[in-house]
Formats: structure tokens, C-alpha cells, sequence
């Protein structure tokens, strides 16, 4: 249900809605069927207060894990990638933290083990029986499972993957080599070790490693603020590539909104200057108009009311975000789920 419109309602053509109702609006028009087919889709929620943005939070991350809602559609069930981000642990105001910040909650071995097993299927030695646990994609004991011999199935299986992870332009070209590295650790042939799989893997959350490990495994670019957005656009890719339907990234921007640090005893995480909060405005504008390269993703930014209407702080005071979300042309008279910018209540609870 949604709630009537109102004149002292803020700014943006969305209007007011129930959380419930909004939850169960973007799992039908989105997760099931915009974002499953590869659709990107980045909308601003205006929270009242914190026990709002948890009830959406949690409700979020349950239409992604659950099959209720798909099958209540009558659509097939979707497999998402659930991140979470919170302003107040990483800096969101860049995008190369806002990507290490994901990073860190994939697990980025078993996407590579989604897309090795389909190059065992396409090579024609499917996976299914050939063994169980951390060694069930190795070479050796998928050749003994198949008795054949363990270097040419390497062979083809390795030729099988270069097509698929080294060949495809839709991956940044260090990505790739990068997932690349991740499938071939799974094989167990030795071209990849232990310690060159964490190398790797400590790239992708942006821990420092010795350039020496990085030249080993042909990693020559740290990601940074000049080609994170490509590794984000990468990561979209390679998630619907490993067989998830796409990623659900929640956003929060509740710390960009506190203007005073607390005393030095009682600060916990990190604290946004104005120049800050309009890089971080900045950072979801790119977003916005990414969203043709981004494939599969769904991102939900909640912010106070605050953001919405300070001139000097707020969206208002950065004209390239706020003409794209807060000045649609809509009915003002009827509120519209689709809008960009929406506000959640829970003021219907007696009448639902």
C-alpha cells in the first residue's frame, strides 16, 4: 500500500511507501525479472530513522536468499550476490574502497569453481561424481574418474578456460588474468601456488603485496581510483558468468549526513567533510550512468531526510546527482515506485 501524497513530502517524484510494499515492488519489477535479465538499476531510499533502514535492509537481503517471492510471481527463483556497505567503515566517497569493500564479501574461489566446472562440461568431462570437497575440480582427480591421462585433460580444459576467462573482452584485461589465476589454483596442476593464489586474491581487497608476487602471477596494476569502476563493471560480469543471476549492493550514507565529529573518545569509523559527502554524490552520479556497462546489479542507497533537502551538505548541493534523481517528470499527485528517489514510512501498519 502506499501513502497518499503530500504536500510537505520530500523533493522527488517517488512519494511515500510502506517498506513492505516497496520490498515486495522491487523484487517483482527488478530482482525477478529487470535485474535478472541483466538490467543495472540504482535507486535512492529516504529513511526517517535506523529502525526503517533495518527493516529494509533485512528485507532485502531476504528477497534475495528466498525462492518465496519468485515462486509467488510465478517466475523462476534468482541466485543473487547480497554486499552490504556502510559509509561508516569505508569510504565511500571512493571508488577504488567502495570496490575493495565488496571484494572482501565474495567468495571469489568458488565463482572461479562455477566457471571452471562448466569448462570440464564444455570440454566434455562434466564434474558431477568425479569426487567431493576442495579436490573436486582438480585435474588429477577428474582424470581418474574419466581414466584418462591427467596432462592432456589439462590441456583441453586449459584451452577450454583461455577462451572463456582469458578471451573475453567483457572482463578488464586485468581482471581477467586475475580469475584466471583463481581457476588454475582450483586445477591443482601446479602453475598456480598457494602463495600466488593469495597474492591474488589479496589484489582483489586491496591489501599490499609485494610487486615481485603480482609480476609473478602478470599482475602489473594495483586497482585504484583510475580503473576501479572497470573492476566493479568486471565483477558484475564474472558473478552472472559463474551462474548468479546478479549482485544487490546496499548502500548506506547515514555517516555523510553527520556534520559534527563526536569527542575523540567516542568516534568509531569514519567522518565525512562537505568536500567528502560531494565526492560520494559524485561517486553514485557515475553509477547512475554506468549503469549501461554495469550488468546484473541492483544498488540501494539509503540516506536520512537530511541529504535530501540541506542546500549546503545535502543532494541540493550537488546539481549533477540531484537533476538525476530529485527532478524527474512525474504526476505530482500520485506517488510512483519507479521514481528514482523514494521515501519508505510505516505509518499504514493499522490499515494493512
Amino acid at each position: 500500500m502506499t501513502l497518499p501524497a503530500q504536500r510537505n513530502e520530500l523533493p522527488g517524484g517517488g512519494g511515500v511507501h510502506h517498506v513492505d510494499d516497496y520490498l515486495d515492488f522491487v523484487a517483482r519489477e527488478y530482482l525477478q525479472t529487470y535485474i535478472a535479465h541483466g538490467g543495472t538499476a540504482l535507486r535512492l531510499i529516504v529513511t526517517g530513522h535506523d529502525n526503517i533502514a533495518k527493516r529494509f535492509g533485512a528485507g532485502l537481503a531476504d528477497r534475495c536468499r528466498s525462492d518465496v517471492h519468485a515462486v509467488a510471481a510465478s517466475l523462476a527463483p534468482a541466485d543473487f550476490v547480497h554486499l552490504t556497505v556502510d559509509s561508516a567503515t569505508t569510504r565511500v566517497h571512493l571508488m577504488d574502497q567502495l570496490f575493495f569493500a565488496l571484494a572482501n564479501q565474495i567468495d571469489w574461489m568458488t565463482l572461479a569453481g562455477c566457471v571452471l566446472r562448466d569448462a570440464y562440461r564444455q570440454a566434455g568431462f562434466p564434474t558431477a561424481g568425479a569426487g567431493e570437497g576442495e579436490g573436486e575440480l582438480a585435474v588429477s582427480g577428474v582424470a581418474a574418474h574419466y581414466e584418462i591421462d591427467a596432462a592432456e585433460l589439462y590441456r583441453s580444459v586449459r584451452r577450454t578456460l583461455e577462451h572463456a576467462v582469458l578471451a573475453n573482452d567483457d572482463l578488464a584485461h586485468e581482471f581477467r588474468v586475475a580469475m584466471y589465476r583463481l581457476c588454475q589454483a582450483l586445477m591443482g596442476y601446479g602453475d598456480v601456488s598457494d602463495a600466488d593464489r593469495a597474492a591474488v586474491l589479496g589484489w582483489l581487497h586491496g591489501e599490499k603485496v609485494p610487486a615481485a608476487q603480482l609480476r609473478s602471477v602478470l599482475l602489473h596494476t594495483k586497482i585504484a581510483r583510475h580503473n576501479a569502476r572497470a573492476m566493479l563493471t568486471s565483477l558484475t560480469r564474472w558473478v552472472r558468468q559463474a551462474g548468479r543471476t546478479g549482485i544487490v549492493m546496499l548502500l548506506d550514507l547515514g555517516r555523510v549526513a553527520m556534520i559534527r565529529r563526536p569527542p575523540i573518545e567516542e568516534r568509531d569509523g569514519f567522518y565525512y567533510s562537505k568536500a567528502a559527502a560531494l565526492d560520494a554524490y559524485e561517486l553514485l552520479r557515475q553509477l547512475i550512468d554506468a549503469t549501461d556497462e554495469l550488468v546484473g546489479m541492483f544498488i540501494a542507497v539509503t540516506l536520512p531526510p537530511d541529504l535530501v533537502t540541506d542546500e549546503t551538505r545535502g543532494l541540493p548541493a550537488y546539481s549533477a546527482l540531484h537533476l538525476r534523481v530529485a527532478d524527474e517528470v512525474r504526476d505530482r499527485t500520485r506517488p510512483n515506485p519507479y521514481a528514482a528517489l523514494i521515501r519508505l514510512d510505516v505509518r499504514l501498519e493499522a490499515v494493512r
